[in-house]
């Protein structure tokens, strides 16, 4: 077999038998449906916030001198 032919086959094989496989996964997550709505999160008797916390992962300031006119 030419080299050229070898190389073609030891690239092309992989990448088949991934896409099947990738195809199998993508048709088994069709289980989500579109919701337009919050409805389904929402308990019956409405939202309820209980604690009101502002965290921040990072703090950045900056710093700006006030020029005085004299």
């Amino acid at each position: 077999m030419d080299t050229s032919v070898k190389i073609a086959i030891i690239v092309l094989v992989p990448l088949l038998i991934s896409l099947i496989i990738c195809l199998v996964w993508r048709s088994n997550m069709k289980t989500a449906k579109i919701a337009r709505l919050a409805d389904n999160y929402i308990p019956q008797n409405g939202f309820i916030l209980t604690v009101q916390v502002d965290s921040f992962l990072y703090r950045t300031t900056k710093r700006r001198k006030i020029q005085q006119n004299k």
